[in-house]
């Protein structure tokens, strides 16, 4: 799969920016238009005025370099890991990663879209390599 970059603007002026990983840009603009959040969002703004689909460049592996994981001092259980490069850190239970985490930014934050993208990539560096914290 290819990962593609869509940007959509409304006549209302508002403007949809995701990234979706599909085997085309027909397939990537097809599976961005049928999610529920996109109906939703859509059938506020009215028509579509301009829509853009461009590649974008996959990384196919990630720097694990770039993380760290350790255990959070006087919270028993608790772990953090940091994404130093994206300076964002999630703080969560052991076992339940999806269900009890903070998200922080150090620093100064990326955009909402690189956040997105580097949570996901928090997720799987620890599934690959700390399944048994999450």
């Amino acid at each position: 799969m290819n990962k593609y970059r869509i940007e959509i603007t409304f006549v209302s002026n508002d403007r949809i920016e995701a990234r979706v990983d599909a085997r085309n840009k027909k397939d990537a603009l097809r599976r961005l238009m049928d999610s529920e959040a996109f109906m939703d969002f859509a059938s506020q703004c009215g028509d579509i005025l301009t829509t853009s689909v461009e590649t974008e460049e996959r990384d196919e592996t990630i720097d694990e370099s770039r993380f760290v994981v350790t255990s959070v001092n006087g919270k028993e259980g608790w772990y953090v890991v940091a994404d130093l490069e994206n300076r964002i850190k999630v703080e969560f239970k052991k076992g339940h990663y999806n269900d009890m985490q903070k998200v922080t930014c150090f620093g100064e934050c990326a955009d909402a879209l690189t956040q997105a993208t580097a949570l996901r990539e928090i997720g799987d560096y620890l599934f690959k390599n700390f399944k048994e914290l999450i």
